[in-house]
């Protein structure tokens, strides 16, 4: 017996199915994740982000409408759970740390469709930097999940800035093109514009 598509599952939610909660979640668990991620850039509120974001998505499940996008539903929960927990405090630093976090909400306007989109290319992207080698890999995750500046990342890998930003990261996003690309996947514009410092 096939697996069901995703718009099956869908419909079957609606239905009242919660079973098909749980496939959609086993599904879009690691997506929502790096949104969340996105978001917040701090590994340390994902869960937190992630449990309520979840349990608020559960509990009004059986008012998902299946003509919307279930990735894109799910995250427009994380982004206001992410906003209620900023405006209430509940997001902390820990101490002596120097971290920019808007005291209102998301550091970007992206909606809840342009963040699921690039969920989409942040899974395979991620999928891509297992391939490269331990340094380009740390590279990768400090620039692009972890919103690090190219001065903390040459510094700690004891390069000039000015060496990774001619050569390194274009090399690295010209491996992880050549990746997506198989993948049916392109780099969105602003994603280099970052990675090279060009945006933030």
């Amino acid at each position: 017996m096939s697996e069901p598509t995703v718009r099956e599952l869908c419909e079957a939610l609606a239905g009242g199915d919660d079973r098909a909660f749980e496939r959609l979640y086993d599904r879009y668990h690691q997506r929502v994740r790096l949104v969340a991620w996105r978001i917040s850039h701090r590994a340390d509120w994902v869960d937190d982000l992630l449990n309520e974001a979840w349990t608020r998505a559960f509990h009004q499940r059986s008012k998902y409408n299946p003509q919307y996008d279930f990735m894109v539903w799910v995250v427009a929960i994380v982004r206001n759970v992410y906003r209620e927990y900023c405006r209430q405090g509940r997001l902390t630093l820990q101490q002596n740390e120097d971290v920019d976090v808007a005291a209102d909400g998301p550091t970007d306007d992206l909606s809840p469709e342009a963040l699921a989109q690039e969920a989409e290319v942040l899974f395979s992207l991620n999928e891509c930097v297992a391939k490269l080698s331990d340094e380009d890999g740390l590279i990768v995750r400090r620039r692009f999940f972890e919103g690090a500046s190219l001065r903390q990342i040459a510094q700690e890998l004891s390069v000039p800035e000015a060496t990774l930003r001619a050569s390194r990261v274009p090399g690295v996003l010209e491996q992880l093109r050549r990746c997506l690309a198989k993948k049916n996947i392109e780099i969105p514009a602003e994603f280099s514009a970052r990675a090279l410092g060009e945006t933030q």
